[in-house]
């Protein structure tokens, strides 16, 4: 008879705090994915739709990878654990493929480089993710995660701050952060963090057939899937539009793109304490009605300060969104192998780069810069409804 997993003991701040620097990592290159990489693109491409669909192509990456790596690390064993191996080898392909994009200008050259790049980006991230079940009791899940996202997300606002900004200057310096910042804390996390050594098993986990028979999860899935294309239909080209709606230079839209990210750095904690009183369901549902909500005024704010002040209000419900519905997700899947969905987790996540960027890109050069907020307003709404659907006493009940 093949023991059961048992809940892991409580982990103490600096033990988090390591944790959370591979997320500095993470939110590091999203910054430059959604600040640096549109404008190095558009200068090569000359449009908002080829820009966006290169963007998309990244998300064939994040549909596959993060459950290849996810179910692999469920099944190695090494000296290093099962995660850490996987994280090392994603982090050095995705590095190795950005300092070839720093010298190279050909777009026949640059976009299998930046689909290696972003295929050893994904393939880090899902075992990253899995470590927060790995360490983390179910308890203090809420608390974690958004300490997580606190400390990690310092990586897409120091980026904003310093070397989005050089990009007029110099374009090759926000290239040289990422190449910078990224291995030094992903080596402080692998440092930081050491792993458990878990149960040998012989069994297998049938990914797929374990969620056809999870309606609940599924409905999840759908709703977040939803969710995420709208957020990456306004991530991917909300410094183009911000400077198209309000005439903006470089540096004041990249402004506007660093004051809404921390805010959802500055509200992730609070929401993870939140949700530990209100519930992870009402609350994730709650952070999604007010980005709908923002989404929908945004293209009527008259001026840039209004500007600012609304982004405050939608970072701090980006930030919720993150922070509470993974937990509201590990609430949900068998303990057993949790690497596996964790993957499937980043898969719908990610994946749907495939969609956000490249409809956003068509909604812009088709009808207007303004039909980009309501189009995710709408993408949005939709996975409101779905999550609305999930019943969260059904779920708990799936976990035991």
């Amino acid at each position: 008879m093949i023991p059961k997993p048992t809940d892991p003991s409580p982990a103490g701040l600096l033990k988090l705090a390591g944790f959370s620097l591979g997320l500095f990592a993470v939110q590091t290159f999203w910054g430059f994915t959604w600040a640096t990489l549109p404008l190095y693109l558009k200068e090569l491409t000359g449009s908002n739709a080829g820009t966006g669909i290169i963007l998309s192509i990244t998300g064939i990456t994040g549909l596959f990878f993060p459950v290849l790596a996810g179910a692999l690390s469920d099944r190695i064993r090494t000296p290093l654990g099962r995660r850490r191996p996987l994280i090392l080898a994603g982090w050095l392909l995705a590095w190795s493929m950005v300092f070839l994009l720093m010298r190279i200008d050909s777009l026949a050259a640059v976009i299998p480089t930046i689909f290696l790049a972003y295929a050893g980006f994904f393939f880090a991230i899902g075992p990253y993710f899995a470590l927060l079940p790995d360490m983390i009791p179910a308890a203090q899940r809420s608390f974690a995660s958004g300490l997580m996202f606190l400390i990690g997300g310092t990586g897409i606002l120091s980026y904003l701050l310093f070397a989005a900004r050089w990009w007029e200057a110099s374009p090759a310096r926000p290239f040289w952060w990422v190449l910078i910042a990224v291995p030094l804390a992903v080596a402080v996390m692998c440092l930081s963090v050491k792993e458990s050594v878990p149960t040998q098993s012989k069994t297998r986990l049938h990914l797929f057939r374990e969620l056809a028979g999870r309606k609940n999860l599924q409905r999840f899935l759908f709703a977040m899937t939803l969710q995420w294309i709208s957020l990456w239909m306004v991530s991917a080209f909300f410094v183009i539009t911000c400077m198209a709606l309000f005439d903006l230079s470089v540096e004041q839209a990249v402004k506007a793109f660093l004051v809404f990210n921390a805010s959802f750095v500055g509200f992730a904690l609070p929401a993870g304490l939140l949700a530990v009183k209100l519930g992870l369901k009402q609350t994730t549902i709650g952070g999604v009605a007010v980005l709908i909500v923002c989404f929908c005024v945004i293209p009527f704010i008259p001026t840039y300060s209004s500007l600012l002040f609304l982004v405050i209000i939608a970072g701090a419900a980006y930030g919720t969104v993150l922070a509470v519905s993974y937990p509201f997700f590990l609430s949900m899947i068998p303990k057993e192998q949790t690497a596996g969905f964790v993957g499937l987790y980043q898969a719908c996540q990610n994946g749907t780069l495939l969609l956000g960027p490249a409809i956003a890109g068509g909604l812009i050069d088709s009808f207007g810069y303004t039909t980009l907020f309501y189009g995710a307003a709408a993408v949005m709404l939709a996975g409101m409804i779905l999550y609305i659907t999930v019943s969260q006493s059904e779920s708990m009940k799936q976990e035991s």
